[in-house]
């Protein structure tokens, strides 16, 4: 979810408009980085590593030394039982000690909304933390290659994940007729197993689709573990980075032999059974009945009007509106659980396994 203070404060903005996912607050663009970090409450979080320790449970007290059940020495201040027991008898609670744990460290911020220090996560030894203000520096130095604007940035999952997009300038219009921007997005995550990454990825203006394609030989990510390299690996990521207009000409390339291919219904439903395999014969009825409900909902989306000048109200659709197909399904129609739908369904999309449908759609739809 968005990183939300008592307050009500999100730790989220967007540039002149509501971002695709319709969360955060909007200011008048356009921002530097320096300014989408200020803004989303990104900077100053003073992010370290502190030493881990537990409370363990001994048989004598940590202070004085007096075993169990034995009475504390006169001057032990453990003994006091802070005025509420002058028996001075060691009880078990007297007997806890914090003992460090030396392979671990947490990882811990100021909090931008109390002020206070907080844990974000604990990391091995091996981790190295990267600030917002270096993840920053770096997506700056790529927007100044690319003359890209930024447009969002904010924070989830209670300050682990950190992301800024910035629109790239120059956009792909598949076929003639439908849109597609390009969006360069930075994620840093304070979390052990999470590489950080920078990536580049299509955004369909037609219905606001956030859209995920890979494509084999053009860089469209870089990521770097949190090591003690990494600071140099995000220098690498701005060498990378600088073919980003290779990589949107290789995607609009394959976006225009998919527009032109015709997808008979059959095909498209033959695809969506990879995507999503049919359920048993013996599944149970409310199983089959979610099935039904999925296979209604991309047959309506693939004929409806979002599709309908790439193919989708065609006797035949595109290889393109079968994919656009599976986009909009799971960034706006797709079930999210809880009550913030909303933070769900974006969080789903940008970090999550919707992300993970739309790499193997794009394959799945790809011509040869």
């Amino acid at each position: 979810m968005i990183d939300i203070g008592e307050d009500g404060t999100a730790a989220f903005i967007s540039a002149n408009t509501p971002a695709w996912h319709r969360l955060g607050t909007v200011v008048p663009g356009p921002m530097t980085v320096a300014d989408a970090l200020k803004l989303a409450s990104l900077d100053n979080w003073a992010v370290r590593l502190d030493p881990v320790t537990v409370p363990l449970t001994g048989t004598e007290c940590p202070e004085c030394s007096a075993a169990l059940g034995d009475k504390h020495t006169d001057t032990c201040e453990i003994g006091d039982h802070e005025g509420e027991d002058d028996s001075r008898l060691v009880e078990e609670d007297d007997c806890v000690e914090l003992v460090g744990v030396d392979d671990y460290q947490a990882v811990s911020r100021v909090s931008p909304f109390t002020g206070k220090r907080e844990v974000l996560s604990v990391a091995g030894r091996d981790y190295t933390p990267i600030p917002n203000e270096v993840m920053g520096e770096t997506l700056s130095a790529i927007l100044d290659q690319s003359g890209a604007i930024v447009d969002t940035a904010g924070a989830l999952r209670g300050g682990r994940d950190v992301f800024i997009t910035a629109r790239l300038p120059k956009g792909i219009l598949v076929g003639g007729v439908d849109r597609v921007e390009l969006n360069l997005a930075g994620f840093n995550y304070f979390q052990p197993g999470r590489a950080s990454e920078f990536l580049i990825t299509p955004v369909r203006v037609v219905c606001a689709n956030t859209q995920a394609a890979a494509l084999g030989n053009h860089v469209s990510r870089w990521s770097f573990r949190h090591s003690p390299a990494a600071p140099a690996k995000m220098a690498a990521a701005r060498e990378a980075l600088k073919i980003t207009f290779d990589y949107a000409d290789a995607f609009a390339e394959e976006a225009e032999k998919m527009i032109k291919a015709d997808l008979a219904i059959k095909d498209f439903e033959a695809v969506c059974r990879e995507i999503w395999p049919a359920p048993d014969d013996d599944a149970r009825s409310d199983v089959k009945e979610r099935d039904d409900a999925l296979t209604s909902e991309l047959m309506a989306l693939f004929k409806g009007e979002t599709n309908a000048n790439i193919g989708g109200k065609r006797t035949k659709g595109s290889h393109w509106s079968g994919f656009q197909t599976v986009i909009e399904y799971v960034d706006h129609r797709a079930p999210v659980p809880g009550e913030d739908a909303a933070a769900a369904r974006a969080q789903r999309a940008l970090l999550g396994k919707g992300n993970q449908v739309k790499h193997q759609a794009f394959k799945l739809f790809q011509v040869a």
